[in-house]
């Protein structure tokens, strides 16, 4: 396996694959022989997108259309795809014209880099298929662990809109209790209420935060109810 092969994870059949994946527009050469990621890089797209979406929805089973599009774009993203391409070492890797790679950093922008990553989902979609690109997406985007701290910071008065609104209910109502304390140091309590539900409330610092916790407890009664939610 090259050194770029041990990165990615996976060792190419049709190394060319490989190859075109990390070859810039700006590269001399033309022909189906020498084409750049472009190809690949559309077809990419594509398989990152299913993946995601395939393990989001299997790790969120409560979630709604709008908290999964939520999740899925937290993840794909030029940052996520930037961070990706540099641990499996594209900036060195990509084939690019001399003079611009003389541009210092070695030419290569950050788009060219997020370009290149689903160009390699691309190319190893074709060699390997759908599970060779569903394994490296995996553990490159490191999905279990994003997802742990990306659900954690869901807005719960978020969560709790989108589930009204999907129940054809009327928006939470919130109404601030009490707020006690000296100033540098105040204890907000909110109430939030639903129409046919039974209010719930919640304590913070401040009054958004004594909102979010009382719609927090309010999404949990209606999961413990079997209420369908994240």
């Amino acid at each position: 396996m090259t050194t770029l092969e041990e990165l990615v994870g996976y060792r190419f059949r049709s190394p060319e694959l490989l190859e075109e994946a990390l070859r810039h527009g700006s590269a001399p050469g033309k022909g189906e022989e020498k084409r750049s990621y472009e190809r690949l890089e559309f077809l990419g797209d594509s398989v990152l997108n299913l993946c995601i979406a395939q393990d989001i929805y299997r790790m969120l089973p409560l979630a709604g259309e709008g908290v999964l599009t939520k999740a899925r774009a937290a993840i794909i993203n030029n940052g996520n795809l930037v961070r990706v391409g540099e641990r499996i070492g594209i900036p060195a890797s990509l084939t690019i014209n001399p003079s611009v790679r003389r541009k210092g950093t070695a030419g290569v922008t950050r788009k060219m880099v997020a370009d290149a990553v689903e160009a390699v989902i691309g190319a190893i979609f074709i060699d390997g298929g759908y599970d060779a690109a569903f394994a490296f997406v995996r553990e490159q985007f490191r999905l279990p662990d994003f997802m742990e701290a990306l659900v954690a910071g869901f807005d719960a008065k978020s969560r709790l809109q989108e589930w009204c609104q999907r129940e054809g209910l009327a928006l939470p109502e919130y109404l601030l209790r009490t707020a006690e304390g000296p100033p540098h140091a105040r204890v907000f309590r909110s109430r939030v209420r639903i129409r046919g539900y039974s209010p719930a409330e919640g304590t913070g610092k401040s009054k958004k935060e004594a909102e979010t916790a009382a719609a927090s407890e309010l999404l949990s009664r209606l999961a413990a109810a079997g209420k369908e939610t994240l």
